[in-house]
C-alpha cells in the first residue's frame, strides 16, 4: 500500500495513501459520528472501508499517530447524462486530542490543495455534512465548498414484514446490464449519479411481472450505535423507545441494525411492487427497518412518499437533513450551474 508524506509543520504531517491502511481503519473505527445533533458509532467500519471504490487516504499525523482523516473515493459521475470525474470525500474525521485547536481547518485546507493541484480534468469535489453539524460545515466551507443542494433522509419499517416469493436476486452480468440500463434511464436528469455500490455481495434484488422489472433496489446490512439524538423529541426517543417491547424491535439505540437501500427502481405507475420489495427484503434479513437518501428536489422520492406509508422509523428521521457541499475544477460555468439545478442523486453506501 503506497504512502507519501506530502506536507510537514512543526509538529504535524500529513500523508496520502492509495488504499486504506490498518491504523488508519483502526482510527476511524474509533470515531463518533455527528455532532450538536445525532452522534453515532459504525459498528461495521472495517468492513465498508475493504469495499470503498478507488479510495485515496490523506491522513494528519501529529508524531506517530493519527488525528486526522479525509478519504476521497475517484469515480466517475454523471450530470444530466454527461459524465465528470470525482471526488467524493468521505471519513471527514478528527480526533479529540485537535479539536477545537484550529489544526483541523488549517489541514483540511492543506489536504483540499493537495487533491486538487494537479489535476487536469474537469473535476467535482463533493462532501456530505449533516446539517447540524456546524463545525464541519464551516470547515469544508472555509476550503472553497458551497451549498448545492439538500438529500433527505428516509424510513421504511414494518413491525411484521412480508416475505416475499416473487423476488429474484441479480446475480448474473445479463441480469446486471438490465438493471444497470434502466437505472441509468430513471435517474438521467440527476446529478452526481454514479451505481459503484449497486451489486456488491449480489445483494440487488428485483419483482418481475410478465419478464419486466417493475421494481427493484439493492441493500446493505448495518449496523450502528446511537449515543445521542437531537432536541427534547430525540432523547425522549432515546430513552422511552428502548423500553417499550414492540417499538425496540424497530428502533434500539445500542444496537441499531437496518437495511440501507440505494439503486432504487421502479416502473412507472408501480410503487406499490417497491413497497412490497423493500418489506420483503426486511422480512429475508430478519429486521424491522431499513434506511435510504434521496435528494430533496427528486421526483422519485415524492412519488414513493404519495404512495404509501413508509412507517413509524421515519417519523423520527425530520430533522436527519444532509447538505450537499461542492467545488469544481476546470468547468464551465453552464456546467457548474447544471450540477447545482438537477435532483442530486445518493448512493446509500456514502452513508452508511
Amino acid at each position: 500500500m503506497k504512502k507519501n508524506i506530502f506536507f510537514t509543520e512543526g509538529d504535524y504531517h500529513i500523508q496520502r495513501h492509495t488504499g486504506i491502511p490498518k491504523e488508519a481503519m483502526e482510527f476511524l473505527d474509533s470515531i463518533a459520528w455527528g455532532n450538536e445533533g445525532a452522534i453515532y458509532e459504525h459498528k461495521n467500519t472495517e468492513e465498508h472501508l475493504k469495499l470503498l471504490h478507488n479510495p485515496i487516504l490523506f491522513a494528519g499525523y501529529e508524531g506517530d499517530e493519527i488525528r486526522g482523516t479525509a478519504v476521497f473515493s475517484n469515480t466517475l459521475v454523471a450530470v444530466d447524462g454527461e459524465e465528470f470525474n470525482c471526488n467524493y470525500i468521505r471519513y471527514f474525521a478528527a480526533s479529540k486530542a485537535i479539536r477545537g485547536k484550529g489544526v483541523i481547518k488549517h489541514f483540511t485546507k492543506k489536504i483540499m490543495e493537495l487533491i486538487r493541484e494537479d489535476e487536469k480534468e474537469k473535476t467535482i469535489y463533493f462532501a456530505c455534512i449533516e446539517k447540524g453539524n456546524r463545525a464541519s460545515y464551516q470547515v469544508v466551507e472555509s476550503s472553497g465548498y458551497t451549498d448545492i443542494g439538500t438529500v433527505k433522509t428516509m424510513g421504511f419499517s414494518r413491525f411484521f414484514p412480508k416475505s416475499n416469493k416473487n423476488m429474484l436476486q441479480i446475480n448474473s452480468n445479463e441480469g446486471r446490464q438490465e438493471v444497470s440500463e434502466l437505472l441509468k434511464k430513471k435517474y438521467e436528469r440527476h446529478a452526481l449519479v454514479q451505481f459503484n455500490a449497486v451489486f456488491l455481495q449480489d445483494n440487488y434484488f428485483v419483482i418481475r411481472e410478465n419478464n419486466e422489472i417493475v421494481a427493484g433496489c439493492q441493500y446493505h446490512r448495518v449496523h450502528w450505535v446511537i449515543n445521542n439524538m437531537k432536541g427534547f423529541a430525540g432523547k425522549l426517543i432515546m430513552k422511552v423507545v428502548p423500553m417499550i417491547p414492540v417499538l425496540n424491535k424497530l428502533f434500539n439505540p445500542k444496537r441499531f441494525e437496518f437495511l440501507a437501500f440505494e439503486g432504487i427502481y421502479f416502473k412507472e405507475g408501480y410503487e406499490e411492487k417497491l413497497y412490497e420489495l423493500f418489506e420483503g427484503l426486511l422480512a429475508k434479513e430478519k429486521l424491522k427497518s431499513a434506511l435510504f437518501w434521496m435528494g430533496n428536489t427528486c421526483p422519485l422520492r415524492k412519488k414513493i412518499i404519495k404512495k404509501g406509508k413508509l412507517g413509524l422509523i421515519h417519523s423520527f428521521l425530520k430533522e436527519s437533513d444532509i447538505i450537499i457541499m461542492a467545488s469544481f475544477k476546470n468547468m464551465s460555468e453552464t456546467e457548474i450551474a447544471s450540477v447545482k439545478s438537477q435532483p442530486k442523486f445518493a448512493s446509500a453506501f456514502d452513508y452508511i
